[in-house]
């Protein structure tokens, strides 16, 4: 069977839930090519990054003008792959796949990885403008593929008339399960992450400045790069920036941290906290869609729906080692139950009937 992705969002959790469906879908012996777009946060090793057999095929989608002519490109290259399947990832990938596409007769499924209209920083006006969009885009058939039952549910509400199927992200366990001494880990508040508006970083500044006032014994950390104001007022509240690093070296900085902030505005089903419970962290993430549908609070780790009940779940941790490293192995242990590779290939798989 031949595949082709098409991802604009070359970075964090769409490269992410990219490779994984690639990888598993060229080690089943399928046919694989990606459709990608260079932004100044994709990896310089992304080649590396995927299994040796699939194909990567640049094509810029970043400027109007480049995504105008991507129309064509992406039509021939689906045409001349003889494809059988095609993914589409993120809103973008998704737009000008469908576009892209109209006419032709093939298997299409569309992954927004968090549709552009759950967005919480936009008026209702943009947010009508943005499903009247879905709807130009659905004028091409394809099964939208939600990562969480916060984004079906948003779905199935605005685009009645597209089929949509809830497939849960997951991440590779046995990469990031991490079972050891928990005592042994860094006073350290962490997040990974774009520094933009959707992951509210100056919310997460107001919440460290005020967590650090109180206790001086701790540390914050943002793993990623973005907006320069924003970075500053990071600084500014104490927090350390670290800017973008390798999965190995992610994986390192979780494995040696206690905490994870999320203060995301909303979410798809982020895979950062997943990746981060699995790694010892226990789990203090902000009241959003994609969010809560990770953490039950209280049991597998915090949900706050304000600073202030931020800041006071966090202080509770940094008091309580007992009741942290207890939070942190039953998220650790619902995550590798819940979100496993193996359970989300057979369930794309079966999409496509591979």
């Amino acid at each position: 069977m031949n595949v082709i992705h098409i991802v604009e969002s070359t970075a964090t959790g769409t490269l992410s839930m990219v490779r994984l469906n690639a990888n598993s879908q060229a080690e089943t012996e399928c046919n694989v090519s990606v459709i990608y777009n260079v932004r100044d946060e994709t990896p310089e090793d992304l080649s590396n990054l995927f299994h040796p057999s699939v194909t990567l095929i640049n094509v810029q989608m970043m400027s109007f003008k480049e995504k105008i002519s991507s129309l064509p490109k992406i039509r021939k290259i689906v045409t001349d792959f003889n494809t059988d399947a095609v993914f589409m990832h993120s809103s973008f990938g998704g737009f000008l796949g469908r576009l892209a596409l109209l006419g032709k007769k093939i298997k299409c499924f569309y992954l927004p990885h968090c549709i552009s209209f759950m967005r919480q920083d936009i008026s209702t006006i943009k947010r009508t403008l943005f499903v009247l969009l879905e709807w130009v885009g659905a004028l091409k058939s394809a099964t939208y593929v939600a990562c969480s039952n916060s984004e079906g549910d948003s779905i199935k509400k605005y685009i009645p008339f597209r089929p949509c199927v809830v497939v849960e992200n997951a991440v590779n366990v046995n990469d990031w399960n991490f079972q050891g001494d928990w005592a042994s880990r860094k006073k350290q508040v962490t997040t990974v992450g774009q520094i933009r508006l959707q992951k509210d970083p100056m919310r997460f500044a107001r919440v460290a400045k005020e967590a650090l006032a109180k206790r001086n014994d701790v540390e914050f950390v943002w793993v990623g790069d973005g907006d320069e104001e924003d970075k500053l007022a990071l600084i500014e509240a104490g927090v350390k920036v670290l800017g973008w690093k390798t999965p190995d070296e992610v994986k390192k900085i979780l494995r040696s941290s206690r905490y994870y902030l999320s203060t995301a505005l909303w979410e798809g089903m982020p895979v950062s906290p997943i990746e981060s419970m699995l790694s010892g962290c226990v789990a203090v993430l902000s009241d959003c869609a994609g969010n809560i549908d990770i953490v039950e609070t209280g049991s597998t780790g915090y949900v706050f729906k304000d600073e202030k009940q931020a800041v006071e779940q966090l202080i509770s941790l940094f008091d309580n080692e007992d009741l942290a490293s207890s939070l942190a192995e039953a998220g650790r242990a619902h995550c590798a139950k819940q979100y496993a590779v193996e359970r989300y290939v057979q369930e794309m798989n079966s999409l496509i009937k591979v």
